[in-house]
């Protein structure tokens, strides 16, 4: 068999850095690669010299990736020649089209490298298969021709060839299970199946192994006949280190075959039951993921001395494929339920919450029924984080939360906001008495004290309750009435719930008074930017700032984003001031840097509205040229929702703004509902890691946990890692050691004036970085 890493790897793509991104990852693998711009290069490329192996680009001028690949496949030179199939797709059809057209494997852009490096390995590995198994073919019609001499060669290779077939099929169904399967149980269950089937092994089972070292069998096919369910039952009542095999492989994390159940003395116990099954052999195979043990893969063989060397080898390689496979569906439900659920309390998020009321409202309305909503909010929360501390606060938050559960039907939802604010939805309710007999069993609780760190605290809440149809026929509605609602409880003394009313309207007065002033404020030039500063964690230096509108009142003095931006993004005047703002921030940016400072980017953020914009591209451009800013120097930040709301068109608008030179960041990032597989199909260069997880990054494990994550994660998909509310020594040490490439926040700036940053650039201040050490 030839070396792997001597292959010579045929690059197809129109793009050039596509094909030099390629190379270069392909390079420390040791490969020789060799590139073709179009389809017709290829097919004259493989015709003059064929290679190893194809990476094949779907979308090409001229001859696309698919016709290529049915000339290949239907020309008996090249027909075993392995394909690998790119697109930025993601979906099944473009995935099957691949694969029809004689592709062996399909892989999304942008590429991960060590998701490429794995696949090029295996369709490599079954090519060397293929071209063993071609080769003793001919060895074996030699020796039916007459070449006696040769019977006992022929039947090694017969033997060899009867492995190989069984392993080939076994790698190639389970790459296949590893592509298409996102579920940890389902993978576990076809790998068992798959590797039985077709490799005639007596029994497979694969166990999970926790933190502790203990085994929980998960998944099994083959011939059991209750055997699993003895060891499971045995494990139960002795533990996993009396499988003395078994715990061999847990503690070496290597693999440990035991190749006669007759000799061995470690398998005492099992010896009769193992031989009435009609096991003669067992191989035990760890699977790692992110350098821990989380499981084992155990074979049955009927024969003894099954488990030679190469086959060891071989099913070491498979185990592999699936211990990669476990740690990318590891990070990506990591991240999924981090999009759907509060971090410090479990309780579903505002994205969750929104889902299951629409879907609540959908049945409410199907069946006629009533539905109640209760908007939550903690009396006096504030003075808890003031005075005793915010870690106080978070465990008052999860204490409380699981109050609210506690009080609630099997069925209902209680959801967290942020901050102090929850949400209940009681779905199928007979009358609004229910609902207000919920909120007074949630008051009742609350008179009871809570013992947190030897405070003892009185917590009260307001409550407001909304019900559907009267309150409102929607989600957005019913969640307004209840608000409303709840601003009368707390205008009432707090402590108490209170029903929407048609009185309510000195909410919405003032809403429509503000508007007003909002729509008069832009032509009266009352808005103004502050700019906080960004700064590289490698040197210290501002890269960049961002601008944050700030309101110039003229009775309340300077207002916040939070005080008008709600207001300005449910009227129609979110679209012009954001224009605004975007003009302003590139007109002084450039100023900057007429006057001679160092060129750095500007980011500025994106709204809802104005993402949805047709002509956001063109409105870009104009203002580019408009105030003769290099497009470099801009950034733009989308929040996770803006850009999930409608996956294909994000990607549409996204690549737009690409194509002008204007980078992109993905703001808060980790309090949405962002999951890999479509944060890979974005066209950006930053994540923002949302101050909600900075604040507590080294207190708090969960929130460190997840700050390394999505600096890994990001990493991986080829984006740099912005930290915001960076406040302490301490944040900024703990980001420093895991990489974290920018930071901005109170510890090095606030947001500023122009005139004030222009001192800052001028003079070149820079932080400090010391060396950090491990938190």
């Amino acid at each position: 068999m030839t070396l792997l890493h001597k292959a010579t790897i045929l690059i197809v793509d129109d793009e050039t850095k596509n094909r030099s991104l390629l190379e270069a990852m392909l390079k420390p693998e040791g490969y020789l690669t060799i590139t073709a711009s179009s389809g017709e290069e290829a097919l004259a490329a493989v015709a003059k010299n064929s290679p190893d192996l194809i990476l094949l680009d779907v979308m090409m001028p001229g001859i696309d990736g698919y016709h290529v690949a049915t000339q290949l496949k239907a020309n008996p030179a090249t027909r075993n020649l392995p394909i690998i199939m790119l697109s930025a797709l993601d979906d099944r059809s473009s995935k099957l089209a691949g694969l029809s057209a004689g592709a062996e494997d399909f892989l999304t852009k942008p590429i991960d490298r060590a998701e490429l490096w794995v696949r090029v390995r295996n369709l490599l590995r079954l090519k060397e298969y293929g071209d063993f198994l071609a080769e003793h073919n001919q060895l074996l019609k030699k020796a039916v021709r007459g070449q006696n001499e040769e019977i006992m060669e022929r039947k090694r290779a017969e033997i060899q060839i009867n492995r190989l077939n069984r392993l080939y099929a076994i790698l190639s169904g389970i790459n296949a299970a590893v592509v298409r399967i996102r579920n940890r149980q389902e993978l576990f269950s076809e790998a068992c199946r798959i590797t039985v089937e077709h490799g005639h092994f007596k029994m497979v089972w694969i166990g999970s192994v926790d933190a502790q070292g203990e085994l929980t069998p998960m998944a099994w096919s083959g011939f059991n006949e209750g055997y699993l369910d003895q060891i499971t039952s045995y494990i139960k009542d002795n533990g996993t280190n009396s499988l003395l095999l078994i715990a061999q492989a847990i503690q070496k994390k290597t693999p440990i075959v035991c190749n006669n159940f007759d000799a061995d003395p470690k398998l005492t116990h099992w010896h009769i039951e193992a031989l009435q099954r009609g096991y003669r052999s067992m191989g035990i195979f760890p699977l790692i993921g992110d350098d821990q043990l989380v499981g084992i893969f155990t074979l049955y063989a009927s024969e003894p001395n099954f488990f030679d060397m190469e086959e060891i080898k071989l099913l070491t390689e498979l185990t592999a494929n699936i211990s990669y496979a476990l740690e990318y569906l590891k990070k990506e439900e990591k991240l999924n339920y981090l999009a759907y659920h509060d971090v410090l309390t479990g309780l579903p998020s505002r994205t969750l919450l929104h889902d299951r009321l629409v879907q609540a409202l959908t049945n409410s309305h199907r069946h006629k029924d009533k539905l109640g909503v209760l908007f939550i909010d903690l009396d006096n929360f504030k003075n808890v984080n003031d005075s005793l501390g915010h870690h106080v606060g978070d465990m008052l938050l999860k204490q409380v939360a699981a109050m609210f559960s506690a009080c609630m039907r099997e069925g209902d939802t209680v959801a967290r906001l942020g901050g102090d604010e929850f949400v209940v939805i009681l779905d199928s309710i007979t009358s609004e008495n229910d609902a207000w007999m919920v909120s007074q069993k949630i008051l009742k609780f609350m008179t009871e004290p809570l013992t947190i760190e030897g405070h003892e605290l009185l917590v009260t809440c307001s409550i407001g309750i909304a019900l559907y149809p009267k309150d409102g026929e929607d989600a957005k509605a019913l969640l307004q009435s209840a608000d409303g609602a709840l601003y009368l409880a707390k205008s009432k003394g707090r402590n108490n719930a209170q029903f929407c009313t048609s009185e309510m309207n000195a909410k919405a007065l003032e809403r429509l008074t503000l508007e007003n002033s909002l729509r008069q404020a832009i032509n009266r030039q009352e808005f103004l930017l502050h700019y906080q500063p960004r700064v590289n964690m490698v040197s210290g230096e501002i890269t960049g700032m961002e601008a944050l509108i700030r309101w110039q009142h003229p009775t309340q003095g300077l207002l916040y984003p939070t005080k008008f931006i709600p207001v300005a993004e449910e009227s129609d005047l979110i679209v012009p001031l954001g224009e605004w703002v975007l003009r302003t921030a590139c007109k002084q940016n450039k100023a900057w840097q007429l006057a001679g400072l160092k060129p750095v980017c500007i980011a500025v953020n994106l709204s809802a509205r104005q993402f949805k914009q047709q002509d956001l591209a063109e409105i870009i451009t104009r203002i580019l040229k408009e105030t003769e800013l290099d497009p470099c120097y801009l950034e733009l930040e989308l929040t996770e929702s803006m850009v999930m709301q409608h996956v294909e068109t994000a990607i549409v608008t996204l690549t737009q703004i690409k194509a002008i030179g204007v980078k992109v960041s993905i703001d808060d990032f980790g309090i949405g509902y962002s999951s890999l597989n479509y944060l890979k199909h974005f066209p950006i260069s930053f994540l923002k890691i949302d101050q909600s997880f900075v604040r507590d990054i080294t207190t708090n494990r969960d929130d460190a946990i997840i700050a390394k994550i999505i600096i890994s994660m990001a990493h991986d998909l080829g984006l740099r890692v912005i930290a915001e509310g960076v406040e302490t020594e301490e944040q900024k040490s703990f980001l420093h050691l895991h990489c974290c490439d920018e930071m901005q926040g109170y510890f090095f700036s606030t947001p500023i004036p122009a005139e004030e940053l222009e001192i800052l650039l001028k003079k070149g201040r820079c932080m400090s970085i010391k060396n950090p050490r491990l938190l």
